[in-house]
């Protein structure tokens, strides 16, 4: 949990850590409580099943029973999947608008896998693909209570892991997925916190706009 720190005599803001990070773990611990404090508080308090599965507009991806998807490369291997076409990954065709529930599949267990990682003292590798939906299979949430539980506990155990690392575990050598040249942990851990961070904010502005249309479709 954050702790209070004074800053001045006449007020005092949270923090995670120190007013000036003396280890990059601080440093990374600062930026996950802006992330919560100004985006993922908003973007998981009390999200309703409606809002979950709302579709802005017509042709929105979203989380599907297997039956009725619309997309020719869903991802997941059960029951229900989630839409995806790969013409996207190559250009052919632009990304369509997502609903909370695809946002929620993208990123909902991010941080818990990135507390996973070797160099957060885990057993996975980040060049296996661990923390990435489209290269490791990731769970399909049919529930936003379920979804929200999987973020909360992984952001915490990220949290947890954070504050446990050393600079030089976060600065070891390892490899993003997908290739490329090695880039220090603490690197990886901040494009994981960007990646939530974007993806959160796309949440509530998706929840914002369901409120002002009273859960009506833009189409």
């Amino acid at each position: 949990m954050p702790v209070l720190v004074g800053l001045g005599h006449r007020r005092g803001t949270f923090a995670y850590t120190p007013p000036v990070a003396e280890r990059r773990g601080d440093t990374l611990l600062n930026m996950m409580l802006f992330i919560e404090m100004f985006t993922l508080n908003r973007a998981w308090s009390d999200l309703s099943e409606d809002e979950f599965f709302w579709e802005p507009v017509p042709g929105s991806w979203s989380v599907r029973r297997r039956d009725e998807c619309r997309t020719p490369n869903p991802f997941g291997k059960g029951e229900w999947v989630v839409d995806f076409d790969v013409d996207v990954v190559e250009g052919k065709v632009v990304e369509p608008l997502t609903t909370i529930a695809w946002l929620f599949w993208h990123v909902g267990s991010m941080a818990g896998r990135a507390a996973d990682l070797d160099f957060l003292g885990g057993p996975r590798s980040a060049e296996s693909g661990w923390p990435s939906p489209y290269i490791v299979e990731h769970p399909v949430f049919i529930a936003s209570n379920e979804a929200v539980e999987v973020m909360r506990t992984g952001w915490r155990a990220l949290d947890q892991a954070l504050r446990a690392s050393s600079d030089e575990s976060l600065e070891q050598a390892t490899r993003f997925w997908g290739g490329g040249p090695p880039a220090p942990g603490y690197q990886i851990i901040a494009c994981l916190l960007n990646e939530i961070s974007h993806h959160g904010t796309q949440v509530c502005t998706l929840r914002d706009l369901y409120r002002a249309v009273d859960g009506r479709s833009f189409g």
